[in-house]
């Protein structure tokens, strides 16, 4: 294994932070290295969503939908029915990574997501492609030639644009087309929701290992740069992991603590070994998982 798992949930959390807070203006992105100014924090709709599948051991749907409209109630002072782009994304990453092993039961889950926030159909295959994507990260089966092509079976016969738009991706970076002629021809398809997905998918494969530089395109895609960029960060950060985001700040680190801290319980939580929701918050770094009969007590 390249990662390890917690490495890589880690890391798509941290990805999309960082693609957040360049959509936002809180991380620049002048030098080699990402630059924080100033030091952005987790996004809510992040930690909320990650928090219900950490104290239900999965999704439930009452309260993570009680958790989602809390934060935009707070922040917004609406329903949660409109929350809109970057944050939407960031609500479901957390159900993303937790059902990446289970990519049907996490499909019926993403359609009861969309109804219930009225996601557009194109939006809603966009989180689906996401979905199969982070899981072949996870799983160490993705391939820069074929995911494409995995994605588009997975999404199964749908009307939306955003199956013509991958393979139009694809058909491009065989072609080894450059961000503009790609965005050039995609921005003629119809479907706005899904074309960030689409171009997310190319920011990550033209440049599948470099974040910063995959993360830099994003921000080169237009008038829905800041969904891109979010999506480029999930994506990057989950195949990349943590060795292979490169950050810095100009006051301090980013504050990765809680999005560690999140990854690290979300993690154990999804394995079914732990009760989480009951163990002290430090407990957790101390964890050890292996096969059965494997495990013995440390020498003290």
């Amino acid at each position: 294994m390249r990662y390890s798992v917690l490495s890589r949930f880690q890391g798509t959390l941290l990805g999309a932070n960082i693609g957040y807070g360049i959509g936002s203006g809180m991380i620049s992105l002048s030098g080699p290295l990402l630059e924080v100014r100033p030091r952005p924090g987790e996004n809510e709709y992040l930690v909320a969503s990650g928090k219900s599948l950490i104290q239900n051991g999965g999704f439930d749907s009452s309260s993570w939908f009680e958790a989602v409209a809390s934060v935009s109630q707070r922040s917004e002072g609406i329903e949660s029915t409109a929350i809109l782009g970057a944050d939407r994304l960031m609500a479901v990453l957390p159900v993303l990574l937790f059902y990446h092993e289970q990519l049907e039961f996490l499909r019926t889950i993403l359609y009861q997501i969309s109804d219930r926030l009225s996601i557009p159909l194109s939006e809603r295959d966009g989180l689906l492609a996401l979905g199969y994507a982070i899981a072949a990260s996870l799983t160490e089966r993705l391939n820069r030639h074929s995911l494409i092509g995995e994605t588009i079976a997975y999404l199964q016969e749908t009307p939306s644009p955003l199956i013509p738009q991958l393979a139009t991706v694809e058909t491009l970076l065989a072609q080894g087309a450059s961000l503009e002629r790609v965005r050039e021809q995609l921005t003629r398809t119809e479907g706005t929701a899904s074309l960030p997905f689409a171009l997310g998918f190319y920011c990550l494969l033209s440049t599948l290992e470099d974040f910063r530089l995959s993360i830099s395109r994003a921000t080169r895609t237009g008038s829905q740069s800041a969904v891109t960029t979010v999506i480029t960060g999930i994506l990057s950060g989950a195949y990349n992991s943590i060795p292979g985001i490169p950050w810095t700040g100009q006051q301090g680190p980013l504050p990765t603590d809680q999005i560690f801290h999140l990854g690290d319980r979300l993690l154990a939580s999804w394995s079914g070994v732990y009760d989480v929701q009951y163990q002290p918050a430090e407990a957790i770094h101390f964890r050890a998982v292996a096969a059965p009969n494997v495990i013995r007590p440390w020498q003290l």
